[in-house]
């Protein structure tokens, strides 16, 4: 989209706790993330106000598996959405985890790259 202005965020050590991407309502319109671990973990996004997440309990929007790394190279996964954004009412959080829904922390935190507006 052109003129359109995307907000960035890093997280260098992705885990098992709910995170914010944004507080309120918003359009996610990509993410790349690696997993340096081998086995392999998971992305999940919630469209709720972190008091609202309890990872492992709460389900999320959208679960996206990040591969298992070899040992040499990370394990990777990543996704653009526009020109059709991702779109979340009440906030954008996410969390990292072992398994698509659960709440197990992986051994090593994920590389997460969002953009958003």
């Amino acid at each position: 989209m052109p003129g359109v202005g995307y907000d960035t965020l890093f997280d260098s050590d992705g885990d098992n706790t709910n995170q914010q991407i944004k507080a309120s309502g918003g359009r996610l319109f990509g993410m790349e993330i690696s997993n340096p671990n081998s086995v392999d973990a998971y992305l999940q996004l919630f469209d709720a106000a972190s008091a609202d997440i309890t990872v492992g309990t709460t389900t999320p929007k959208q679960s996206y598996l990040i591969p298992a790394g070899d040992g040499t190279l990370d394990g990777a996964f990543d996704i653009t959405f526009t020109p059709d954004w991702m779109h979340f009412h009440t906030a954008i959080f996410y969390a990292c985890t072992t398994t698509a829904t659960g709440n197990g922390d992986p051994s090593t935190g994920l590389v997460c790259n969002f953009w958003f507006i």
